[in-house]
């Protein structure tokens, strides 16, 4: 996410321009916060007094705008109340801000604990676009492929497995094991660079 930084009118902060993906983002994570009606009041959680850790370093006429975007898309539900604007995500809008966190997937590594992880997967021809995704976050994971429908790592990638099938709304066709030995460990202990 590229960020403008703007000095405020005492030039003393700097203050930054959200982008639509950055706060469907922060919204994603905290579900609902207030924007005060008082400009120097902080923005807070929706239940609760205290303050959004980072939000003060955005511009709230910005904050207000890309919100009035997000809520034209449906990502966003707006409601003003007597504290001042309550910003809401919705169940689309937690869908894209879960794809955005998918984009984020990096390459898994680290020290190896002498153990190998397989997932493996049976999903229907009708979701073959959800199979797909599936194969390409794991790729992009690291994972090795074994089978049409089987994965290797030797890297702990559960967090990452169970968060993909709970996205892709396929948490029963995925499965996740764990295992001391494999055949062919040399050959993958190779390709792996173990």
């Amino acid at each position: 996410m590229t960020l403008q930084r703007f000095s405020d009118k005492n030039g003393d902060k700097m203050k930054q321009r959200i982008t639509a993906r950055g706060l469907l983002k922060l919204v994603g994570d905290v579900g609902a916060f207030v924007l005060p009606l008082d400009k120097m009041a902080p923005y807070r959680w929706l239940h609760g007094e205290i303050p959004i850790k980072g939000l003060d370093d955005y511009f709230p006429s910005v904050v207000k705008q890309v919100a009035s975007r997000l809520e034209r898309r449906g990502l966003v539900k707006k409601l003003e109340t007597k504290d001042g604007l309550v910003i809401e995500i919705t169940n689309g809008g937690k869908c894209e801000a879960l794809k955005y966190k998918l984009e984020d997937m990096k390459l898994k590594r680290g020290k190896w604990d002498g153990l190998w992880r397989l997932v493996f997967f049976d999903i229907l021809e009708k979701d073959k676009a959800k199979r797909d995704t599936l194969r390409e976050f794991l790729k992009k994971m690291g994972m090795e492929q074994m089978q049409d429908s089987v994965y290797v790592s030797p890297y702990d990638i559960s967090g990452e497995v169970k968060y993909l099938r709970e996205v892709l709304e396929i948490p029963h066709d995925v499965k996740l094991g764990v295992l001391k030995e494999i055949e062919n460990e040399e050959e993958l202990k190779e390709i792996f660079d173990l």
